[in-house]
């Protein structure tokens, strides 16, 4: 996957742009004129927003529905985005390499620079206050000429002016997980997410990644509108600078420990190849061994900061990534589970699981020669309708009711509604959110005495799925709660 486009650019975040003449203020003026072409053009905002997703209503949904395309065309370029797998990282950086290319064109056909670069917004930034709130660019309807901005949606979760984002659902502790490729089974699904062929959401309960669950499908949630639904989110301008960051998430944490590597697995490497249109609608063939050099994808580019933001020690106090990667490990074990079919209404829910001793005493003997046992909640068989928004999740101990209970993680349900219906490849399954929780149970152990037979766990709506679960056609469900030693 090359281009002949010119030298290595520049990634910029957004958060250091004014909108004066540079990369953000061209990207407003380019998805205004990629707007006015027709939703069959391979180069169109509606063409390329499809080739993510695209919904069975699209004028019910707002986005442009005709002139359609071949129906061949919709079957080789349109519904292609990969989801609870690890072809989610290569795949997207693939889809965005080929989108900055038709921006960057555009761009150039307007008059602006050569060289034209994605903006990023780092929601995670802690040394910017600004950080976890959507860019004012994307805020106001009007541009301020008499016009309607073409970065602004109409149904983002905007209160009084102002989209913060949750504190933590722009968390990055998916960096600490040194496992890129991981399980689908329980366990650890690993940085990028777990081994699958083709997964646009095509295997049933499929299993999300530890960077794809958070910060990057609660922050799909937390937008809200267009971007709480796969089959409409890259219709949002404010998804592509979101998938940016996702992007260069990915290089943090390959740079930030030597033995943060991809995977080797000639599955992943060139068992899969994608096809979408660059610039001047020429089709674009790659490959996951394509994306793991950035400077390599099309034109080639790079980002003004890939720096640890957690510092050094963070890295240090995880378990030894070589013994977590090196030679077979056991599979992951069940050792604990709730009652099956648990309704998350608007005010959350909880639920109870219980420990099998026996299972636990099993697991630890077997995992405990190769490394050191870890513990992972997982939020089964998530089912719904509508948007539903995210939920943080907290466990405590039956006999610790009078303290406050411990945040495990965040559930997404980005994507939920399109695995429940019958008409998905699922069959109506729903997805599984997988949350590390070793340090918990630690925690518990030696706070509060945990006995280790029963686990209390919390599901809890934030602020912006409160918002969306007024509407009337929501609904969500957890198929059962479980613990799995890895």
């Amino acid at each position: 996957m090359s281009g002949s486009a010119p030298g290595v650019r520049t990634r910029r975040s957004v958060l250091r742009l004014t909108g004066q003449n540079d990369d953000l203020f061209w990207y407003g003026r380019a998805v205004e004129a990629l707007k006015k072409l027709a939703l069959n053009d391979p180069t169109s905002w509606w063409y390329q927003a499809a080739v993510h997703g695209f919904p069975a209503d699209p004028a019910g949904a707002g986005l442009q529905s005709a002139p359609l395309p071949p129906q061949q065309d919709r079957t080789t370029f349109w519904n292609q985005c990969q989801h609870q797998t690890a072809f989610f990282l290569p795949w997207h950086r693939g889809y965005l390499g080929c989108f900055e290319e038709i921006i960057a064109a555009t761009v150039v056909s307007l008059g602006g620079p050569a060289g034209w670069a994605l903006p990023y917004w780092n929601y995670s930034d802690t040394t910017n206050s600004n950080a976890p709130l959507l860019p004012a660019a994307f805020l106001n309807r009007d541009d301020g000429q008499g016009g309607v901005n073409p970065l602004w949606v109409d149904g983002r979760n905007v209160v009084q002016g102002v989209l913060q984002l949750d504190q933590d659902a722009v968390n990055l502790n998916c960096l600490t997980d040194g496992v890129f490729e991981g399980s689908s089974r329980g366990g650890d699904p690993g940085f990028g997410g777990p081994s699958t062929g083709f997964h646009h959401q095509a295997v049933s309960n499929g299993v999300f990644g530890m960077l794809e669950s958070v910060p990057h499908n609660v922050v799909h949630d937390e937008v809200g509108g267009w971007m709480s639904d796969p089959d409409t989110a890259a219709a949002d301008p404010i998804f592509w600078l979101h998938h940016a960051n996702i992007d260069r998430l990915w290089e943090v944490w390959r740079n930030r420990n030597p033995a943060f590597v991809n995977p080797a697995d000639p599955n992943w490497l060139t068992g899969q190849t994608f096809t979408l249109h660059g610039a001047q609608a020429r089709v674009v063939r790659y490959q996951s061994a394509d994306m793991v050099n950035t400077a390599n994808v099309l034109h080639g580019y790079n980002y003004d900061d890939i720096s640890d933001p957690l510092g050094a020690a963070q890295v240090a106090a995880q378990p030894p990534v070589a013994a977590m990667t090196a030679g077979p490990r056991p599979p992951p074990a069940m050792v604990g589970a709730s009652a099956t079919g648990i309704p998350v209404g608007a005010q959350g829910n909880n639920a109870r699981i219980a420990i099998n001793q026996t299972a636990h005493q099993a697991a630890i003997a077997a995992l405990a020669p190769v490394h050191q046992p870890r513990a992972f909640l997982n939020i089964e068989n998530v089912t719904g309708t509508g948007r539903t928004g995210s939920y943080k999740v907290y466990v405590n101990t039956p006999a610790a009711a009078g303290q406050p209970p411990l945040f495990a993680g965040m559930l997404s349900t980005f994507g939920i509604a399109k695995a429940t219906r019958d008409s998905s490849h699922t069959g109506g399954s729903g997805g599984t959110t997988v949350l590390d929780i070793t340090s918990l149970l630690d925690q518990l152990r030696r706070e509060r005495n945990w006995d280790g037979g029963h686990l209390d766990v919390s599901i809890v709506p934030t602020d912006a799925a409160r918002m969306m679960r007024a509407a009337p056609d929501t609904s969500l469900q957890i198929g059962r709660l479980s613990v799995y030693y890895h």
